[in-house]
């Protein structure tokens, strides 16, 4: 064996090694943990979650990983444990800020892997709105631990999170436009580009033009304005609302409940909270005079996860030793409801049925949509320097060298499929008169036995109810103002 084969074998070896562990094996750890939450066992969930953020590859990881804290946090949520999933949650807190304060030095390292390897090498790197359903969870899981001022301060981080997103990604999409216009600049000034046995440009463009082909659903994707999740800014609002103490907190909740009716304009909750804010704040009514109400919140079904899909494109050469390559990318993939509605009744009496609120499936589409040139120019930008990479070896090996950069391009060609799985395909409310009896019966269809809920006597009560597919018996937890 010449030095040359041996250390083109290791590069096949250390990629099949690399790229196998970091995507086959958090696949498994993910297929695991989405069985026992779509089956409703959200401890046991929580506890696969768990494990699996402090397990790395190879042993106990010093910190936790980012992705399993998110998802564990959203199980412990669903369970009932609220203070844990708020440890949980803070410690994800914390690792996202790490991701968006990372140093210049490591984001070129994740550069490179990207390019030569794949992303899943690096560190997850959380969404604009996982951010912002980090501190939702956390601002629920105080309400229903009573801790009002801690809520606050939650709901105020999500609420500057989303402000911030509109600002995030008109950066991004600046910045992406000066480096392809360097880019061009670049290739059209350097006097060997015509050497180099690649045609960059055109097989650029040409691979572009086939994902894009591939990708038909972005055109029809209706995605939210200004990167607006409706169900932070609709609790948001509702909490403002409830747990006001002056003036301002009455305008902050007629704000996001005004957001949120302009996207769910039939909504009968919205309507009738921003109706009544608006009176609370021109002093027509008073807050302690107003009728008791019961808010259902409904967490629906599954949002989505993501599937890679290979796109075949041509690599444009002066040479015919590269003729063919393809790209991985992720694909948003939506999944099911638990029940189209709930019924909600006092005895036989109906008094009504949960609303659409917000879809969680077209919040995640709406960043992903965003974000989708970005993964296109690093998936291309990969497979270009690949495609140079099997030129070179067949120039310099032959076929055998030809066989091993292939085989490492095909190993390293993986998308990263990583998501918060976790999150609920849509989310819808009611709003009712509580029973005389508080006795709440709830329903679906397909529901196989309805929920029994006794509500507390008190002036306002909020009724969260998880249900993830169809057929499993809702989960349900109660908080008083």
């Amino acid at each position: 064996m010449t030095l040359r084969t041996y250390w083109a074998f290791l590069l096949v070896l250390s990629s099949i090694v690399l790229g196998g562990c970091q995507t086959l094996a958090p696949e498994q750890k993910k297929a695991d943990f989405n069985v026992l939450y779509e089956a409703g066992d959200y401890r046991a969930a929580a506890d696969a979650a768990v494990i699996a953020s402090t397990q790395g590859m190879f042993g106990q990881r010093a910190k936790p990983e980012l992705l399993w804290s998110l998802q564990a946090g959203a199980a412990l949520t669903a369970s009932g444990d609220f203070a844990t999933s708020n440890s949980v949650l803070d410690a994800a807190e914390e690792l996202a800020k790490v991701e968006d304060t990372e140093s210049l030095g490591r984001k070129g390292v994740e550069m490179l892997t990207t390019t030569l390897v794949n992303n899943n090498l690096n560190r997850y790197s959380p969404s604009v709105y996982d951010g912002v359903m980090i501190n939702t969870y956390k601002a629920l899981n105080n309400i229903f631990l009573q801790d009002h001022s801690s809520a606050r301060i939650e709901f105020n981080r999500a609420a500057d999170r989303q402000r911030r997103a509109e600002e995030h990604f008109s950066t991004r999409i600046k910045a992406q436009q000066l480096k392809k216009a360097k880019s061009q600049e670049q290739e059209d000034a350097d006097a060997d580009a015509a050497a180099s046995p690649l045609n960059m440009a055109k097989s650029q463009e040409e691979a572009e033009k086939s994902i894009y082909e591939s990708y038909p659903e972005l055109q029809n994707w209706e995605v939210y304005p200004n990167f607006v999740n409706p169900y932070t800014d609709y609790l948001h609002g509702l909490f403002f609302l409830l747990a006001s103490q002056d003036r301002d907190d009455y305008g902050k909740a007629r704000d996001s409940l005004r957001r949120v009716a302009g996207m769910n304009p039939n909504n009968p909750a919205v309507r009738t909270d921003l109706m009544v804010v608006d009176k609370l704040i021109r002093g027509q009514w008073k807050k302690q005079n107003l009728n008791p109400a019961v808010w259902v919140i409904f967490e629906n079904g599954l949002g989505p996860d993501i599937e890679e899909l290979l796109v075949p494109i041509p690599l444009y050469l002066v040479s015919d030793k590269v003729e063919y390559s393809q790209i991985a990318l992720p694909r948003l993939r939506t999944r099911d409801q638990a029940y189209t509605h709930l019924d909600l009744y006092a005895g036989k009496r109906k008094l009504g049925s949960t609303a659409p609120l917000a879809d969680i499936d077209r919040v995640v589409q709406t960043e992903f949509q965003a974000e989708f040139p970005y993964r296109v120019t690093e998936a291309v930008m990969s497979t270009l320097a690949k495609g140079l990479i099997q030129y070179k070896a067949r120039e310099q090996a032959g076929l055998a060298g030809a066989l091993i950069a292939g085989v490492y391009q095909a190993t390293t060609s993986r998308a990263d499929t990583r998501i918060w799985s976790a999150l609920p395909k849509d989310v819808q409310v009611a709003r009712l008169r509580p029973p005389a009896d508080r006795k709440l019966t709830v329903s679906g269809p397909g529901m196989t036995t309805p929920l029994s809920i006794e509500l507390p006597d008190t002036q306002f009560t909020i009724v969260y109810i998880k249900a993830t597919a169809a057929g499993t018996a809702p989960v349900f937890q109660v908080a008083s103002y």
